[in-house]
């Protein structure tokens, strides 16, 4: 993904006290509970830029979802999430 579209690289975890990981995978969650199929691993893989490849925008815009609400998530918990928790 170029990096002029999106920046998750912070995933908007650490100022949260949340790891990047923690919140990539809380969106994965999120996104797999949403209404139609789950995005392949491969999606998220493009996305956060561990394998190259294109993303149509209504994978871009499903993942963005899911990334939002990670991040509104994190922000109500108020502190480290750890995946193996839940």
């Amino acid at each position: 993904m170029c990096i002029d579209c999106f920046d998750d690289s912070d995933a908007a975890g650490e100022d949260l006290g949340f790891a990047a990981g923690e919140i990539a995978w809380l969106a994965r969650r999120i996104e797999s509970d949403m209404k139609g199929a789950p995005l392949p691993a491969r999606s998220w893989q493009i996305y956060f830029g561990e394998a190259s490849g294109a993303l149509d925008w209504p994978s871009l815009e499903r993942i963005g979802r899911a990334m939002e609400g990670a991040r509104q998530v994190a922000q109500l918990a108020g502190g480290p999430f750890h995946a193996a928790d839940g």
